[in-house]
Order: structure tokens, then C-alpha cells, then sequence
């Protein structure tokens, strides 16, 4: 399983007042990534957007290290491994 986008750590920098829509820019790899735009919404809910999406690396990097480590284990129908499966795959674009 291997991520085919800009390769993690991806950092949050503040749009430092530009518009007070922007929660901020995304970077990774020497680039900036996107900016992340909260139209109708409070600058605070824009910046959360953009934090959460910064680690976004790190967070699908943890779950697939997690659930290869579960890989063995016989799940029953309550488990729902193949929710886990299934954003595995969407954040790889195999969906």
C-alpha cells in the first residue's frame, strides 16, 4: 500500500490575515499543496479544516501501519475492519 500524492510531513501555515476565509495553506515537499478556503464558515472552522488535512499523511501512514499489524486477526461481523479497508483504499484512489 503505498500513497501516490506528495509524500508526508505536510504542514499548516496561517494565511496571516490575507482573507478571513482562509484557514491557512497546506505544504509538502517544498510546495505549497492548497489553501484551504472556509466560505460561510468562521476562520477557526477553516484553520481545523486545514490542520486536520496537513496530517492527513501521518494519520492514513498510522492506519495502514495499524491495520497490517491486525492483519492476522479474525475479525467478526462487529469489528468493521472493512470500513478501515474501504478508507484505506479511498485515500489511495484504488476506490
Amino acid at each position: 500500500m503505498e500513497f501516490k500524492g506528495t509524500p508526508g510531513p505536510w504542514t499548516h501555515s496561517d494565511s496571516y490575515g490575507l482573507h478571513e476565509t482562509i484557514g491557512g495553506s497546506i505544504h509538502g515537499g517544498g510546495n505549497t499543496l492548497c489553501h484551504v478556503m472556509g466560505k460561510g464558515i468562521w476562520k477557526g472552522k477553516a484553520t481545523a479544516n486545514a490542520k486536520l488535512i496537513a496530517a492527513a499523511p501521518e494519520i492514513l501512514e498510522q492506519l495502514i501501519r495499524l491495520r497490517n499489524k491486525i492483519t492476522d486477526y479474525d475479525p467478526d461481523d462487529d469489528d468493521h475492519l472493512h470500513i478501515v479497508d474501504a478508507v484505506i483504499n479511498k485515500a489511495l484512489g484504488r476506490e
